[in-house]
């Protein structure tokens, strides 16, 4: 029992310290900013500093290396003619930076440059080289050059463990690092978590060396399947690099994954918004990439959420409303409906009269059609929902069939004023795609679905959600129409929305 309580006791105050740790990221995420431009105010002073000698070239470098690849590999090339241990710093400096932005060819190729290094700094060079194949054997997809550079990672790998060994009995940091890896190769991770908190111990803390040990923790506890205590660990890895300004951050991204996987998505959001940013100014594709592709999924299920909240709200508030007539009025509560019904009537009116307004206005402004033609559609979408709702108010006894009813009257009256603004918008379309995924409307229509939904982006409408609202499908149906039309593209699919926008330009 008392065994029990313990293990119960450890992981409420693990849930208490990652909510903490978690309100603290918050935090530091929305002030992240600042630290960023404490960091360029660190770079900025050392670049100030006269005379330079090659150690400030160094720091400089260094202060770069994760913060801005461009600059940081820059200043490196200004190194690799100079004196040792300024060059072996410098080409292992690149070196690391070409893992860190998927560039292993330039990183293999500054390999072949160095043949040999100073004893005081070839730990730290075998380990940027193995590294650098370990990370281009986890991108490579040729099976053949794969079992290739896991080979030579393996090498390298052995070459490194093979120095620390040497070197472990007069450098107490290199013995620290050799002891965790061979603890770690082992399986030990009770071995490797003590010498961790060694290491942690020497680190200053919320350092950039303590987000890389925080890390190193958080590896060993998921392989524990310590989930909330890993958690813990990489929270205060990607806190460490929020505060030291860094934007090479993996850590971020790894909790915006986290926090979505376990349904907060408020979070997800905004630390992968955080993460793309850090990610864009950093400057290394393969970053970019990973990034993206997880905030384009938050960000996907984040607005349908946002969305599907809002229609909760709205029927809340309806049925609250009528709950509130139905309490107050009692027996007014026909005489009321009526009143609505005769309010709503002559709103539709109104509508009416706006509606041959715009209509009136998108022939003979032609300048500014796609902004009337939104707003078109916008009122008509509106209106289309409150004739739909007068009908099931009235006693319609199928109003769907109603509204579809509806719906072709007002995709055949788009169809119509879009195509006398763009005339030739069917075969220019089509032009745009292969022979064989051309769309040939079908008799009595003049355009699909499919042209519907890519007319609208012509007009400056991109969000599916708001294409979904106008043509009365679900955000997933016009996403898979969207996909479906840009893998039919001719020439490059990323560029073929922007494509679309251009005709009739």
């Amino acid at each position: 029992m008392s065994g029990c309580l313990l293990v119960l006791s450890i992981s409420m105050s693990a849930m208490s310290t990652l909510d903490s740790l978690l309100t603290i990221y918050d935090n530091e995420v929305a002030r992240s900013a600042q630290y960023r431009e404490a960091h360029q105010q660190r770079i900025d002073s050392l670049r100030n500093i006269r005379p330079m000698s090659k150690a400030i070239q160094i720091r400089i470098a260094r202060e770069y290396q994760y913060y801005q690849s461009d600059s940081a590999r820059a200043w490196f090339l200004k190194l690799i003619d100079a004196p040792e241990p300024y060059r072996t710093q410098a080409y292992t400096g690149l070196v690391q930076l070409s893992s860190s932005i998927g560039k292993y060819g330039e990183g293999f190729a500054i390999i072949q440059d160095v043949t040999s290094t100073p004893d005081s700094l070839s730990v730290d060079w075998l380990e940027a080289v193995w590294r650098l194949h370990n990370e281009a054997y986890a991108a490579c997809r040729m099976p053949s050059f794969a079992d290739y550079l896991q080979s030579q990672a393996q090498i390298y790998y052995d070459s490194l463990l093979h120095e620390m060994a040497r070197q472990a009995s007069y450098d107490t940091a290199i013995r620290l690092r050799y002891e965790f890896l061979q603890a770690s190769d082992a399986d030990d991770i009770a071995r490797a978590l003590k010498v961790n908190d060694t290491i942690l111990s020497r680190t200053t803390e919320w350092s950039h060396p303590y987000a890389i040990e925080a890390y190193s923790r958080y590896t060993l506890y998921e392989r524990l399947g310590e989930e909330r205590e890993c958690l813990v660990w990489l929270v205060r890895s990607a806190i460490a690099d929020v505060r030291c300004g860094i934007t090479d951050n993996g850590s971020s991204w790894m909790v915006a994954k986290e926090c979505y996987e376990a349904g907060d998505l408020e979070r997800a959001y905004h630390y992968s918004d955080y993460s793309l940013t850090n990610a864009s100014f950093f400057n290394a594709p393969t970053r970019f990439i990973q990034t993206y592709a997880l905030g384009h999924e938050i960000s996907g299920t984040y607005e349908h959420r946002l969305h599907n909240y809002y229609i909760r709200l709205i029927i809340a508030l309806v049925a609250l409303a009528i709950a509130l007539v139905v309490m107050v009025v009692g027996v007014m509560f026909a005489w009321r409906q009526n009143r609505r019904l005769h309010a709503l009537n002559k709103e539709m009116q109104a509508m009416n009269a706006q509606l041959r307004s715009i209509n009136h206005q998108l022939k003979e402004a032609d300048k500014v059609k796609e902004q009337y033609i939104c707003r078109y559609l916008e009122v008509y979408s509106d209106y289309i929902r409150r004739l739909t709702t007068m009908a099931r108010k009235a006693g319609e006894k199928d109003p769907q069939a109603f509204m579809d009813r509806e719906m072709e009257n007002f995709y055949r009256s788009f169809d119509d004023t879009f195509l006398s603004l763009y005339g030739t918008f069917v075969t220019d379309f089509n032009e745009l795609l292969k022979p064989e995924a051309r769309i040939t409307p079908k008799p009595g229509e003049r355009m699909t679905v499919e042209m519907r939904i890519f007319a609208l982006i012509l007009l400056g409408i991109t969000s599916s959600a708001k294409i979904a609202e106008l043509l009365c499908y679900s955000p997933n149906t016009i996403s898979n129409y969207r996909v479906k039309m840009k893998n039919a593209a001719v020439g490059d699919r990323d560029t073929f929305e922007q494509r679309v926008q251009q005709i009739g330009r």
